[in-house]
């Protein structure tokens, strides 16, 4: 054999030595299929609650103590609140009523596998009193909170300024924030639609929320999530917050989203801008209102193009900028 041959299949093996590790370590982390569906709210019998999944408290960094920052949320007409302080429970007992739902959790802030800085999870429907250790690699740690009965959401990748990459090192996650206010309001880095669209075009079906991440009084209700479920209980509304059965807002509301065969419909509170997203390179397709005027509704076929779609999701902007967003429907050609 001579030199370059032997130095070919040594290049060869030492690279099967290096991607074969890395493959069973990242078995657990296949995407979802493709052909997996959320579940489509305006199609759902059931209420809609009006739900803050990311709230802080003097608990942790927060600045009101948890009976008060509940208060204010009550004051603010949400039905449903999980407080989430960074690494510690809260006890609740008491603050839930037949009108009134309080969801234990945390916020935990793993190290990354990459370097990048921390991931932050936001853990809801955690028993108290529960620890994590601070030193659990990530997805030890996502493991440890679905053991507890728990469930985690991706909170503001684009703060963390994280890629695909780190999104895709841990998995078991079941939603992605798509808006974070403060995030937003000190930053102007709270948008994470390009990390829940990579996502999605890697086969990772998921929900998104929008939050407040609220840490002052002043950032009260500046986004939040919509939830249609069939009672006000945890169970019900833990449930259809991880099959999607929701969307997100910092004002807008949908009135309405479905699938008519080949085609997609909607209908909103007045906006200025619809667009229709989907997977792939220009994957969108926007509709615009006139100049002075306002949209309350649109219809796209996307059926009627060579082009087909897996899966589509909507944006839709009100005239002072703010956003809702529709979780991600699957194409009956899909399904």
């Amino acid at each position: 054999m001579d030199r370059r041959a032997f130095v070919k299949i040594s290049g060869a093996l030492a690279a099967q030595a290096t991607v074969f590790p890395v493959l069973q370590a990242t078995a657990h982390l296949r995407p979802t299929a493709p052909g997996r569906s959320l579940t489509n709210p305006f199609t759902q019998a059931g209420q809609w609650y009006r739900v803050a999944l990311h709230v802080h408290t003097t608990t942790s960094d927060g600045d009101v103590d948890v009976a008060t920052r509940l208060a204010q949320y009550r004051e603010a007409n949400y039905q449903v609140v999980a407080v989430t302080d960074h690494w510690k429970t809260n006890d609740l007992s008491g603050c839930s009523d037949d009108r009134f739902l309080a969801i234990n959790g945390m916020e935990a802030h793993p190290a990354t596998g990459t370097g990048a800085p921390a991931h932050h999870f936001v853990c809801l429907d955690l028993p108290h009193p529960f620890e994590l250790a601070r030193d659990l690699p990530a997805q030890a740690l996502i493991d440890q909170v679905i053991e507890a009965g728990g469930k985690v959401i991706y909170a503001h990748p684009y703060w963390t300024a994280h890629s695909l990459e780190e999104m895709t090192e841990v998995s078991g996650y079941v939603g992605v924030e798509v808006f974070n206010a403060v995030c937003h309001l000190r930053w102007n880095k709270g948008c994470g639609s390009v990390h829940w669209d990579q996502l999605l075009n890697k086969g990772r079906l998921l929900p998104a929320v929008a939050t407040d991440d609220v840490h002052a009084t002043a950032e009260i209700n500046r986004a939040w999530t919509m939830v249609k479920a069939p009672s006000l209980d945890k169970a019900a509304i833990l449930s259809a917050i991880t099959s999607g059965c929701s969307y997100s807002s910092c004002g807008p509301v949908i009135e309405d989203c479905r699938i008519e065969g080949d085609a997609i419909r909607i209908a909103t509170s007045p906006v200025k801008q619809i667009t229709f997203y989907f997977d792939g390179a220009a994957g969108g397709h926007v509709v615009r209102a006139e100049a002075g005027r306002t949209l309350a509704e649109a219809r796209w076929s996307f059926g009627s193009g060579s082009r087909r779609c897996r899966w589509i999701r909507i944006e839709v902007v009100d005239p002072d900028g703010n956003c809702a967003w529709t979780n991600p429907l699957v194409t009956e050609s899909n399904v």
